[in-house]
């Protein structure tokens, strides 16, 4: 299990996931490796750079997504690529899954999971694109594992505040196409692919209206 993944699946520990959902976090992550494996055997698709996962408190309506999609595409422009990749439907265990296998460049999801996984420092700090005072709902404390090899004593983790995620209740990209922005927020996680063309792509989710 990647290391992001066991940040997240530790939760199941303290109270973030609750043993029906541990039980039901194990099947969704054979169901997507087999779909990733299913899919492998066809004819390989062109994947976009910059891959976005989000899920809502009550789902994301097939045409919203669609909108949001081809808007967010007109901002950006042709490159970098992007896809929007939305669920109908809320499931914490989906959330998981995707945040850990799913191959994301940005994740949106609401705001009371969102301080639980920043928590355990899974998520890139932004202040190198965006300024805390600009976004204050997103600045939170985080435990930060301590990098490189073993070490004998062991190293503490570290408690670090940054500025973690982007809430998008003002947002104007939301706002123009009609989605209630408010409890969601939009990050990138540790594994985050293509990061820097991540970042550009989320200054416009971001843009205040």
């Amino acid at each position: 299990m990647p290391a992001f993944l066991q940040r997240l699946h530790r939760l199941s520990g303290n109270g973030g996931i609750t043993m029906t959902q541990k039980r039901w976090f194990s099947a969704a992550v054979l169901l997507l490796l087999f779909t990733v494996l299913v899919s492998g055997c066809g004819k390989a698709q062109p994947k976009a750079d910059v891959s976005i996962f989000m899920m809502a408190r009550d789902g994301i309506p097939v045409d919203a997504a669609f909108k949001l999609e081809n808007s967010l595409k007109a901002l950006v422009g042709d490159k970098p690529s992007i896809y929007l990749n939305t669920s109908p439907l809320f499931s914490n265990e989906k959330m998981i899954v995707e945040m850990g296998y799913g191959n994301h460049g940005i994740l949106i999801i609401p705001e009371e999971q969102f301080k639980i996984y920043a928590a355990e420092g899974a998520f890139l700090p932004l202040e190198e694109h965006f300024k805390q005072e600009d976004y204050p709902e997103g600045v939170l404390e985080a435990t930060i594992e301590p990098a490189g090899k073993k070490k004998n004593p062991p190293e503490a983790p570290k408690k670090e505040t940054h500025l973690y995620g982007i809430p998008l209740q003002y947002s104007k990209w939301m706002k123009d196409n009609g989605v209630e922005g408010k409890g969601l927020v939009a990050f990138m996680a540790v594994n985050s692919r293509n990061p820097e063309q991540s970042f550009e792509v989320l200054k416009k989710i971001a843009a205040k209206s």
